[in-house]
């Protein structure tokens, strides 16, 4: 689980940078030799669930103090599915989370079908862990070393008229030194 859950760092920090996220960037990596990229990156991640009825809820929440930050929703029932993405600003504050997601309905007869709204706390829980991991991507081996602590979270989605608990049992902060070596 643990190997899981910062490669799950790792995925979302790929989604970001490969959504190209002009003006997001809060920190400056510094280039080493034979084209190594080092940077600290710092943040928090919760991946959520809920049930609404006929309806499954996902909810992945992401911010990287070197990428920035993502939102995303999905919800699937009977009546179709439903998504979408934002790129807040800030979505970690001090123990709170607070976002707006446009959310747009998908397949025959899709469009706009409102906004998705996450609020809730969180807090650390437990003693940080020790993380060092060497994962490959496409273009590059990449080295991470720090530490990551569980959080415990309370979040509500209000979607689609409803209000619903969501439960984020995958959710850590992390605080790590990365290291991308091309290869």
């Amino acid at each position: 689980m643990r190997k899981r859950l910062s490669r799950t760092v790792f995925l979302a920090g790929a989604a970001v940078i490969a959504a190209g996220l002009p003006g997001t960037a809060h920190a400056t990596p510094e280039a080493t030799a034979g084209g190594a990229v080092t940077a600290d990156e710092k943040g928090h991640y919760l991946f959520c669930t809920g049930r609404s009825g006929d309806r499954s809820i996902v909810v992945d929440l992401y911010e990287n103090s070197l990428y920035g930050a993502v939102a995303g929703v999905v919800v699937e029932g009977p009546d179709g599915e439903y998504g979408g993405g934002a790129t807040p600003s800030r979505l970690f504050d001090n123990g709170s989370v607070s976002v707006e997601v446009p959310v747009e309905a998908h397949g025959a007869g899709g469009g706009p079908a409102g906004t998705a709204v996450i609020q809730g706390t969180y807090a650390a829980t437990g003693e940080p862990e020790r993380v060092h991991e060497v994962t490959r991507e496409p273009s590059w081996v990449v080295v991470a070393r720090g530490t990551r602590q569980q959080l415990g979270s309370a979040l509500t989605i209000t979607v689609l008229d409803t209000t619903t608990p969501l439960s984020c049992e995958s959710s850590f902060a992390f605080d790590l030194k990365v290291t991308r070596t091309p290869v």
